[in-house]
């Protein structure tokens, strides 16, 4: 039960998360502070419910791994919470995880029509 509770907080309007993306080497290429918001996200090109995750503040930041500046937006289905760049079609740039107890951790990937490429890791972690 406690995976499903901190994959459902990810949809209370206002919930903060600290964000630590890493290379496959697993060297540190993004720290920063997310917002995820009740509200739709639109423009996105993929299918689904898709609601948008605003960036609060960055310490660590690599825009070429990945871009912070541009919009971001959230799904979760089945339990699984996807996190990305959804308004450049054909070029998705998304982490998708299970939680675990008060985190969610899981993989970054880019993804195409007919292809995906695994860039690294992430995990996610409530913040107060």
């Amino acid at each position: 039960m406690s995976s499903l509770t901190a994959i459902g907080q990810a949809q209370e309007a206002g919930s903060r998360w600290g964000l630590r993306m890493v290379d496959l080497k697993h060297a540190v290429k993004v720290e920063a502070t997310i917002r995820f918001l009740a509200e739709a996200a639109t423009g996105s090109c993929m299918g689904g419910t898709w609601k948008h995750a605003v960036v609060e503040a960055k310490t660590t930041h690599n825009e070429k791994f990945f871009p912070l500046a541009e919009p971001l937006a959230y799904q979760i289905e089945n339990g699984v919470l996807t996190l990305g760049r959804t308004t450049v079609c054909d070029g998705y740039l998304f982490m998708s995880g299970k939680s675990e107890k008060a985190a969610i951790h899981g993989t970054y990937d880019a993804v195409s029509i007919g292809a995906g490429e695994k860039l690294g890791y992430f995990t996610l972690k409530k913040l107060p």
